[in-house]
């Protein structure tokens, strides 16, 4: 198959997405860059696909990827999260709604989405870290203790969450997405991009 970098033909080939992800990635670190995007034959390949063996083992005529450079690509990411976190309070109101009104399917879709959302700024705060090397338990915040306290009490919330559905306590599950959650998405807000401003700091140098 051809790999195409950022707009541009390897020369290597490879048999497998796996092979051609792997090349592709090499020659980005080579370059100081981090594989961003992927394309084979023009469908969008990530997520749980990239962890499963048999769909890497697979082949395409054509894997563009699209490279970036990490401080930059978690930056933006980090507020991305942080700017989404609003869907999720509208997500979080509407679903408190419909439990109320009893209308349950409705709500558990709904509810599902506000807790992507959730799970999607984790990931972005964890695995950004990751990526450009930043200590979250060191990192020169204004209030230092902000963001482990932040990320306890969304432990907290969303296992209650979890209880509550368990439980079938639906009073309960309203408070927690009209109240906890709520309060957590301002806190998640101003720590998603305090943290952006760190790496944006340690990029300029």
């Amino acid at each position: 198959m051809k790999i195409i970098l950022d707009d541009e033909l390897m020369k290597e080939s490879a048999d497998t997405l796996a092979e051609a992800i792997r090349l592709g990635a090499s020659r980005a670190a080579s370059k100081g860059r981090v594989v961003v995007d992927i394309l084979a034959d023009g469908r969008a390949v990530g997520g749980p696909e990239l962890g499963d063996s048999a769909s890497m083992a697979r082949g395409c005529e054509e894997l563009r990827l699209t490279s970036a450079e990490p401080k930059a690509f978690v930056r933006v990411t980090l507020l991305d999260a942080a700017d989404a976190l609003g869907q999720a309070r509208a997500a979080q109101q509407r679903a408190a709604e419909l439990v109320e009104a009893g209308s349950l399917p409705e709500a558990y879709q709904t509810l599902a989405a506000a807790l992507n959302l959730w799970q999607a700024a984790r990931q972005a705060l964890d695995e950004g870290a990751q990526l450009v090397g930043l200590d979250l338990s060191a990192l020169p915040l204004e209030n230092p203790d902000e963001l482990p306290e932040a990320i306890a009490e969304l432990s907290r919330c969303l296992e209650e969450v979890r209880r509550c559905v368990g439980a079938q306590d639906w009073a309960g599950l309203s408070d927690v997405l009209l109240y906890d959650l709520d309060r957590l998405v301002d806190t998640w807000r101003d720590v998603l991009r305090s943290v952006a401003g760190v790496v944006d700091v340690e990029g300029a140098r």
